[in-house]
């Protein structure tokens, strides 16, 4: 065979060879990072406990809109949506509204939450809320009248059933104890639900 015409045939195999190589090395590669990747979790549906999520899954950083209730000045519960820190669970966001509510200037004019301060929160997987309040001040006096009790005792569970849909209802406790009343006026002893038709409408 001439010598030109082996030249011609030998370097169109030689580069064949070095674009397979290549494919190879680039295939082999994608496998191994894609088999590193971590896979979604289906909408919905949350990580295991213990889990380890990967940074993009979780944004601690970001603020969540919730609604917080409050008594109005001419009866009944108004609300106002505010953002609040992200946090990555149920329980933890709720306690994070209910310190929003607590520290709310306009929610800390009505009676009996003003001399309230969130002690302690507790989600159990039943769906009942443990509210763990105290009073704000040494005096320990919560003073209000039985309709500004239920009011404060209503700000607090809708805030946390309106937002949660976790949270199907709401036990109260003073200083880790079982509450008998806020203010001397409702019974707190008992499991409270939602009263949406409590919230007067904007």
């Amino acid at each position: 065979m001439p010598e030109g015409l082996d030249r011609r045939i030998s370097r169109p195999a030689g580069l064949a060879l070095w674009v397979a190589v290549l494919l190879i090395v680039f295939a082999a590669a994608g496998l191994f990072f894609w088999s590193r990747m971590e896979p979604p979790l289906p909408s919905g549906q949350a990580a295991p406990q213990g889990a380890v999520l990967p940074p993009q899954a979780v944004r601690g950083d970001a603020s969540v809109v919730v609604m917080l209730y409050y008594p109005a000045r001419g009866g009944g519960l108004t609300a106002d949506s505010l953002g609040v820190k992200r946090q990555f669970d149920a329980q933890s966001q709720a306690r994070e509204a209910l310190s929003a509510l607590f520290g709310y200037q306009r929610a800390g004019q009505a009676a009996v939450i003003r001399d309230l301060r969130l002690r302690a929160f507790y989600l159990d997987p039943a769906g009942t809320a443990y509210v763990d309040l105290s009073p704000a001040s040494e005096q320990r006096d919560v003073r209000g009248s039985a309709w500004e009790e239920l009011m404060a005792i209503y700000a607090v569970v809708n805030t946390l059933t309106q937002n949660f849909e976790e949270i199907k209802e709401v036990r109260f406790l003073l200083d880790g104890r079982e509450a008998q009343t806020l203010a001397g006026h409702i019974d707190a002893s008992v499991f409270f639900s939602a009263r949406p038709d409590l919230a007067r409408q904007q």
